[in-house]
């Protein structure tokens, strides 16, 4: 498998993260690409056991017993849920990912990670308010190549990144692929 190029949307909660990856990823996969989406969910990183699952479904009550592994599986399609413990980050999860898409014989060209904001991945930031965006700049957020606003167009004069509203989702995916991100 050739090595997919990887983004990173970041921002804070309810800033529209979801909808810019859902935007992108229809835009790629209408330009004939192979897309893959990795969710990093900070909220999980604060407690020992995620409800990623129903609570009290059968996965998460063998997690409990004890499992490392789980597996939701039906005809179409399945999650995999390593209930490790041991710290890992962006690195780790891409790589778990990109083994199992290749395991599978699978090609990807693209892959978007929502989260992940401390990353060395290229970054879209996305922001609802020009708060958010100060605060991810104040932050140390690094690599931005855009910013992506979801509601208004409130664009920072003084901030040297591109700037594009949700609502021109195209003009985004024109710019990341000439910088082949």
């Amino acid at each position: 498998m050739t090595s997919p190029q990887v983004i990173s949307v970041v921002g804070y909660q309810d800033a529209g993260k979801t909808q810019v990856v859902e935007a992108l990823v229809r835009c790629m996969c209408a330009s004939g690409l192979a897309v893959a989406v990795l969710k990093h969910d900070g909220h999980a990183d604060a407690i020992a056991m995620p409800d990623w699952e129903k609570r009290g479904s059968d996965t998460a009550r063998v997690a409990q017993a004890g499992a490392r592994w789980t597996m939701v599986a039906s005809r179409s399609g399945w999650l995999l849920h390593d209930w490790a413990t041991a710290p890992s980050g962006v690195d780790d999860w891409l790589r778990t990912m990109l083994k199992t898409i290749d395991a599978e014989g699978a090609q990807v060209d693209v892959v978007i990670v929502e989260g992940a904001k401390m990353s060395h991945l290229p970054k879209i930031a996305v922001v609802a308010e020009r708060s958010e965006l100060r605060r991810l700049l104040d932050a140390g957020v690094a690599d931005l190549v855009a910013v992506c606003w979801t509601r208004e167009v409130l664009a920072e004069a003084d901030v040297e990144i591109p700037q594009f509203h949700l609502s021109a989702i195209e003009e985004l995916y024109t710019y990341l692929s000439k910088r082949n991100c």
